[in-house]
């Protein structure tokens, strides 16, 4: 407006200076062709040549109007739709945000595809379906919101495991992410839809890649006691199992435990359980090495009476060495371990076995008292 007002600024006085010069020398032009003749002043026929270049620059700039003018109209109107459909989206994620998905739905499919963000829109209006229990059309959504931007196919498998796990529904998170490369964020949905699966060996498949992300800690250990429960019996499987676990975990009082019970062959805990007992002394671990096999028995008995030395009065060892002897056909050496095991204040195991070894050597009285206060004492 300015530019314009400006240059007719500029004609006004240039017509003016031009007027004051024909009206003090008007001088004298004759233009003469083939019979027809042409005279006038010199300023007039400048004049003329400056309005005839000025019709034909007005010309051309209709032209070009005319022409390229539906192109600036279009333009236009994409304008305003891009407008009106960024702000039918704020408006759609506002709502969103407050927990009116209805509407929220209504304003996001109202932007529809002339949004700048029509695949993040897409994914919105997805979130706000899941709420509203239209699984059909969340489905869609998140389809939708790959096919208008491929960029998009990370964020909508991470929102698609989000929604499943609010469905409570984990099969469906770990198939969302299963195909997706796991940031800390997807790795934590995925840990949560495994803890909701109760799937002990897909959670151990996946712990490897979890670890590295994520604390599984307490997680693995669970997860653990239920894999070496499932397996017992197994030899094969449980060793592979216990050797695939992190060192923490493998050295977890409560799975070593599970380990050791669930062993057939008890040969392969010995190393470990005389490991631990050395590296710290712990009355389950001094009680679990008693549950032995003829292949280690020898080295069982000489490393538990050496401990004698160290642990006389601890009633584990005593219970230990009375598993022991009682495997080693030597009655009355079991049976003055488990005695003193019991005097020592030894657990409803001690009670137990002794009981049980009393009724062996016919004494009835004594073994019924035992195997009522192991009752009792459980």
């Amino acid at each position: 407006m300015k530019r314009g007002l400006l240059l007719l600024l500029v004609i006004i006085a240039l017509a003016g200076y031009l007027g004051t010069l024909i009206a003090r020398d008007p001088g004298y032009v004759l233009v003469a062709y083939d019979g027809y003749s042409i005279q006038t002043s010199l300023w007039v026929l400048i004049g003329l040549f400056l309005g005839f270049f000025l019709a034909a620059y007005l010309l051309f700039r209709s032209f070009n109007l005319f022409k390229y003018g539906r192109g600036v109209v279009v333009e236009w109107r994409e304008a305003k739709k891009e407008a009106r459909a960024g702000k039918l989206t704020q408006k759609g994620l506002t709502l969103l945000a407050e927990g009116e998905f209805d509407r929220a739905r209504k304003f996001l499919d109202g932007a529809g595809e002339n949004s700048d963000a029509e695949g993040i829109n897409f994914l919105a209006a997805a979130r706000a379906a899941n709420n509203q229990g239209d699984h059909r059309a969340r489905e869609t959504y998140l389809r939708q919101a790959v096919e208008a931007d491929p960029s998009l196919v990370r964020a909508a498998s991470v929102l698609s495991a989000e929604l499943a796990l609010r469905r409570k529904d984990p099969a469906a998170a770990l198939t969302a992410l299963g195909s997706i490369k796991l940031n800390p964020y997807a790795a934590e949905l995925k840990l949560q839809a495994l803890k909701m699966s109760n799937d002990w060996r897909a959670s151990m498949a996946a712990l490897p890649g979890l670890r590295k992300l994520v604390p599984t800690e307490s997680f693995e250990n669970k997860i653990v006691l239920t894999a070496l429960k499932a397996e017992a019996g197994d030899d094969a499987a449980l060793n592979r199992l216990f050797r695939s676990l992190a060192s923490s975990v493998r050295n977890s009082p409560e799975v070593l435990t599970q380990y050791v019970k669930s062993l057939s062959y008890k040969a392969h805990a010995e190393p470990l359980l005389r490991a631990a007992i050395k590296r710290s002394w712990d009355a389950a671990y001094v009680s679990l090495y008693g549950d032995a096999d003829f292949d280690t028995l020898k080295v069982r008995r000489k490393a538990a009476e050496g401990w004698l030395k160290l642990h006389e009065k601890d009633p584990a060892l005593h219970y230990c060495l009375g598993c022991l002897y009682e495997l080693s056909n030597e009655s009355h050496m079991a049976k003055e371990s488990f005695t003193r095991s019991v005097e020592l204040g030894g657990s409803v195991k001690s009670h137990e076995r002794l009981g049980l070894l009393l009724a062996q050597n016919g004494e009835l009285e004594s073994s019924v008292q035992h195997l009522k206060l192991a009752l009792s004492l459980d």
